[in-house]
């Protein structure tokens, strides 16, 4: 009988595997399970998501910077309490998680989870990556289960590590709710939000994965042949500064707006006329998906992986090659002024369905109650 989970990563930024990983133990806990949430690191921006945990989880901050250094931490925390299972998340995690657990010499059950494609996630070379490979084989056959967010991750992550064991399966993160449609119906005010502008969004953190340079640059070619379109992009992080000076050398400043960090971006899907999704790589990005079940016209990058399942090969929205700013900007174009894709809603509704809530809760428990 399934009763006490704990669900461990680095820490609880604002980033999509913290969120999916949020939203899973809240929605366990809800189901009466005992849930604990393990950290590394909480300190500034690394507890940014800290109000989002349901009040009866037990938060526990190993407090210890680095994820390695969890390893001695984990290893007294899984002898010390009965867990059923722990669910780590990323791959540093995954592990030390596999190595406490085989220090531990405990019988929880593991289930490790991959969010991203490591071909081009991990930026490790010659003996580094030779090392975390090694560590990967050495661990992931410790798992009972591991869990990529796409197909495309699966694949991925089989010939990256040329990983040989089959107990890798795909579940897609739980990005749809009742609470998000709550949240869409939230009022916005932003000054690009006016009835004389097309306004194009787009979400993620200011990072090389989400490529926003190339979508303001894609965006400055849309803006010559239409002035009246807007850019809008919700996010903070390190490339702030660079893409601050992108917009004033390209004068775009006063038509795109980096507006942020804000804990409630799909309010702004009612109100814009575009989503854009610019990434060099993802693992199954959420905010395309929950962009999509609002129903505001969606272009995205072909990027591995997540986009090509999400819109079922450009079946319901449009897709283009990665750094393509003609592409993007071209697409732009079609999406807001010229022909969209056209879906029935009973297609729509049925393939929006793998992606909500309370079916991947249940494959999750699913999941572990056949492993207990």
């Amino acid at each position: 009988m399934l009763n006490k989970v704990m669900f461990f990563l680095p820490t609880l930024g604002g980033g999509g595997a913290e969120r999916t990983i949020i939203q899973l133990a809240n929605s366990l806990v809800e189901q009466g399970l005992n849930i604990d949430l393990a950290v590394c690191n909480l300190e500034g921006e690394k507890g940014k998501l800290l109000p989002e945990i349901h009040p009866k989880i037990q938060l526990i901050n190993f407090d210890c910077g680095r994820v390695v250094n969890a390893l001695f931490p984990l290893k007294k925390r899984l002898q010390e309490q009965h867990y059923d299972c722990i669910i780590a998340t990323q791959t540093h995690s995954n592990v030390i998680c596999g190595f406490a657990k085989k220090l531990a010499h405990v019988k929880t059950k593991l289930i490790f989870r991959e969010v991203s494609t490591p071909s081009k996630n991990m930026k490790n070379t010659g003996l580094s990556k030779f090392i975390l490979k090694s560590l990967v084989n050495l661990t992931y056959p410790l798992a009972d289960k591991v869990v990529c967010v796409s197909n495309g991750v699966l694949q991925d992550f089989r010939e990256y590590y040329a990983y040989k064991k089959q107990n890798l399966i795909t579940i897609y993160n739980p990005v749809i709710d009742d609470a998000y449609f709550e949240k869409l119906n939230a009022p916005v005010q932003h000054h690009f939000l006016s009835a004389e502008n097309k306004v194009v969004m787009a979400v993620g953190r200011l990072t090389e994965a989400k490529n926003f340079a190339f979508l303001i640059r894609s965006f400055q070619k849309l803006h010559q042949q239409y002035p009246q379109t807007r850019l809008i992009i919700l996010g903070e992080g390190e490339l702030r500064t660079e893409l601050d000076q992108l917009l004033k050398d390209l004068n775009l400043s006063d038509v795109v707006d980096l507006a942020g960090f804000d804990p409630n971006p799909y309010a702004y899907f009612k109100y814009a006329d575009l989503f854009v999704l610019s990434s060099n790589w993802e693992g199954l990005p959420g905010v395309l998906i929950q962009a999509l079940a609002s129903k505001i016209k969606v272009v995205s990058t072909n990027c591995p992986s997540g986009p090509m399942e999400i819109l079922m090969n450009s079946k319901f929205g449009l897709l283009v090659e990665c750094n393509d700013i003609d592409g993007m900007s071209r697409a732009m174009q079609h999406a807001m002024f010229e022909n969209y894709v056209d879906y029935s809603n009973d297609e729509f509704e049925k393939h929006c369905c793998q992606f909500h809530k309370k079916n991947v809760l249940q494959r999750y428990l699913n999941l572990m109650e056949n492993l207990a």
